[in-house]
């Protein structure tokens, strides 16, 4: 009886999961290093275009004034509306006037810095899930840099596991990870800067912990807009795509990783994993 009863769970969970339909909404993944003007375009389109209204989140940058005033003026001039959701301590992001300001966005953006600072202070928090119910409903959600690596429920903290620097370390455990906003679809690994600052060691290695991953390293001045579970390259440099479908792992080496480098134009089914054109 035990056994039937956890059968009949496991099915009951499988398809409440099935059940839920997909977001509606559409997220610019920046890979930091600037954001040429065919990225800020999608990003306001998606966003709803002039009368849209566009909810900024500093809380990643050391300059969160400054990233304010930019945006506002930025968004005043494309026919947007500003709205600042300045979150610099874990509580603010619980008060009622700050998420009922997010609750009528039509867009929301993050800045870079250091991402840590968005998984101290909204990760698990009311504005989080408020994010999450505008993007299922069809809001557009952007970042760049630290905004970009937020994106995936794994998210790389930006260290590695002995406190040295990015190239030093490689293989399975290598680098730190924590939860991050989970907008991009479960399995879905992300990384930013990417052949700029030659990453590549991190995404390998953590596709080694999680071969089920699939892994997107954005390279600066270039982003991935997904939109209904397929991802496609907008801007000036290339993404890469590692798929571990059918990798094998055996210490610090591993086999048959499959690797796409996409450029503008491009796009990958983040479901299927499927490369077009």
């Amino acid at each position: 009886m035990y056994r039937s009863f956890l059968g009949f769970a496991f099915v009951l969970a499988t398809t409440l999961v099935a059940a839920t339909p997909p977001p509606k909404g559409t997220l610019v993944i920046v890979g930091g290093g600037g954001m040429p003007q065919p990225i800020l375009d999608a990003f306001l389109s998606a966003s709803g275009g002039k009368g849209g209204v566009v909810g900024i989140i500093p809380t990643s940058t050391s300059d969160p004034d400054g990233a304010l005033k930019e945006w506002k003026e930025d968004l005043e001039k494309a026919g947007l509306v500003f709205v600042a959701l300045d979150v610099r301590a874990r509580e603010q992001a619980s008060q009622p006037e700050l998420l009922e300001r997010a609750k009528r966005c039509t867009g929301f953006w993050f800045s870079g810095g250091d991402q840590n600072r968005v998984g101290d202070c909204i990760v698990g928090t009311p504005l989080q899930w408020v994010i999450l119910e505008r993007y299922a409903a069809g809001a557009a959600i952007g970042g760049t840099s630290a905004g970009a690596a937020i994106m995936s429920k794994v998210m790389l903290t930006g260290d590695d596991r002995h406190g040295k620097n990015e190239w030093a370390e490689f293989g399975p455990g290598a680098y730190r990870t924590r939860e991050g906003m989970g907008f991009l679809p479960e399995g879905v690994l992300v990384d930013q800067h990417f052949l700029r600052r030659s990453r590549q060691n991190r995404l390998f290695s953590l596709i080694m912990e999680r071969p089920d991953h699939l892994g997107l390293g954005i390279d600066e001045a270039t982003a991935l807009v997904v939109k209904e579970g397929k991802a496609t390259v907008v801007g000036n440099r290339s993404v890469m795509v590692f798929d571990p479908a059918g990798m094998t792992v055996n210490g610090g080496a591993l086999r048959d990783l499959r690797v796409h480098v996409l450029r503008t134009g491009q796009s990958i089914d983040l479901t299927t994993r499927k490369v077009a054109p």
